[in-house]
């Protein structure tokens, strides 16, 4: 038999759920300007949520699935995150508060939750 260094092989926790919370956030993305009602006021808002959740979930679920080697991609979500706070000044501004907010909220939770994703710690092996 094989000797397997298990420590090696083990998941990365941190990278799981930083990742399938941001899956989470991606589908919110997506579907945000209906649940909020902001579809009809701007259809550039509504493109960009649309794409860019598309875009976190699915970087996000490549990264949960396949941690090791993909490191990367945590950092884009780290980027789309950012982009979403300044489209947040740029698409909606004072004038529309909901997609404003939304936009503010996912944009902090995105950029963070790609940060922890991007700290590959490898749990502690006893």
């Amino acid at each position: 038999m094989r000797n397997v260094d298990r420590a090696t092989m083990a998941p990365y926790p941190q990278v799981q759920w930083a990742s399938i919370l941001n899956i989470i956030a991606g589908i919110w993305l997506i579907i945000s300007p209906w649940v909020l009602s902001f579809n009809g006021y701007d259809s550039r808002m509504t493109g960009n949520n649309v794409i860019f959740g598309i875009v976190v979930a699915v970087l996000a679920a490549i990264r949960a699935y396949a941690p090791r080697g993909t490191v990367w991609l945590s950092w884009i979500n780290v980027l789309v995150g950012i982009w979403l706070f300044i489209s947040a000044f740029y698409f909606a501004g004072a004038t529309m508060a909901t997609p404003f907010w939304n936009n503010i909220i996912l944009g902090v939770i995105v950029a963070i939750l790609g940060i922890i994703a991007a700290w590959e710690r490898r749990p502690a092996t006893v």
